[in-house]
């Protein structure tokens, strides 16, 4: 199973829901991002300008400016997405830790959007749950 987000209905359900989240909102305001996620042979991009996501499309790797990627097997996302993720999987930092995924990039800009990014993950988890 890929994160409902690699399929174009549920990434725009996602992206409505995460503009109009407020705790969102509160940790974005400055947020202008272009954030690849990978998994086992998919890739999109997540476009942020301003604190509002933007787009959600796949991602041409050569073309498209990327400046962290978020990269797991199906297992990661599957866990991370689930309902009750199990330990290990509860957030990036913990899969980060854990060695089920990996982020690169500009690790400058990561850790300033860390706390937006963690909003997004818990938003995309009740997405994916149709919660």
């Amino acid at each position: 199973m890929s994160p409902g987000v690699f399929d174009a209905g549920t990434a725009e359900r996602l992206r409505e829901r995460i503009n109009h989240d407020g705790a969102f909102r509160q940790v974005s305001q400055d947020m202008t991002l272009n954030m690849a996620l990978e998994t086992d042979g998919a890739a999109r991009l997540v476009t942020f300008r301003d604190g509002t996501l933007t787009s959600i499309k796949p991602l041409v790797a050569v073309t498209e400016p990327v400046d962290v990627t978020i990269r797991g097997d199906t297992t990661f996302w599957r866990n991370l997405l689930s309902p009750m993720p199990p330990p290990r999987f509860q957030n990036l930092y913990a899969g980060v830790r854990a060695e089920t995924c990996q982020v690169s990039g500009n690790a400058e800009l990561y850790w300033a959007y860390f706390a937006a990014l963690t909003r997004l993950f818990d938003v995309m988890r009740d997405v994916e749950n149709n919660r």
